[in-house]
């Protein structure tokens, strides 16, 4: 009897320790993260946090968009681009981990598209924003023009996707958000928005050249 008491201490105290090393890690990833967000930079604290829970799709996705936002507010060229890599980098494990991640999707299409980087690699990246988020309203005229975007290469998939937010937004008459998207395009994408807004709402067409 003692024996088996002896026993059972022995391995509620092993399971107590498991719990204390599983919970450790990311009781301080919590704790990183939270100090992350009252200090500048942020980016190094949530490096620490993601590296800490390296498996956590969603600490690896903090750190990439703080990257990102370093990367806009650089000044200097080369400190942009070295901002760039990491936030790729910290991006394509993030999404490899927790793939419903529109906005980082969203930003990595970006980059995607100033890095020029192959047209079916780009498509695929803007296919995923649509995935992960298909009803996202906030996004809808940043992922139409990614969409819509010289990088890509013709697919008719994607062209759905994109005839489905044009209509939607003439739907929500949203023409001046449409419209700004329409004027930042190419001639083939304009020609693309135009018989789209035709089809469902004829006599607004001429309107997407408009002045916003």
């Amino acid at each position: 009897m003692r024996d088996d008491l002896i026993w059972l201490r022995y391995a509620f105290g092993a399971v107590a320790l498991t719990l204390a090393t599983i919970a450790l890690p990311m009781t301080a990833c919590e704790a990183l993260r939270a100090a992350a967000s009252r200090s500048a930079p942020a980016a190094e604290t949530l490096q620490a946090a993601a590296a800490l829970g390296w498996l956590r799709g969603d600490l690896w996705g903090a750190y990439a968009k703080a990257e990102v936002q370093e990367a806009d507010a650089a000044t200097d060229p080369v400190l942009a681009d070295s901002a760039r890599r990491a936030f790729r980098r910290a991006a394509e494990w993030a999404l490899s981990l927790s793939p419903y991640q529109p906005q980082l999707w969203l930003r990595l299409a970006k980059l995607d598209e100033r890095d020029r980087r192959p047209a079916t690699q780009f498509n695929a990246v803007v296919k995923m924003i649509y995935y992960t988020a298909p009803a996202d309203d906030a996004g809808m005229a940043d992922r139409l023009q990614l969409a819509l975007s010289a990088a890509g290469s013709p697919d008719e998939e994607l062209d759905e996707l994109a005839r489905g937010d044009v209509r939607a937004m003439v739907a929500h008459h949203r023409l001046t958000e449409l419209s700004a998207v329409y004027r930042g395009l190419g001639a083939g994408a304009r020609v693309f928005i135009e018989n789209a807004v035709r089809s469902i709402r004829p006599e607004l067409a001429p309107q997407l050249d408009a002045p916003g």
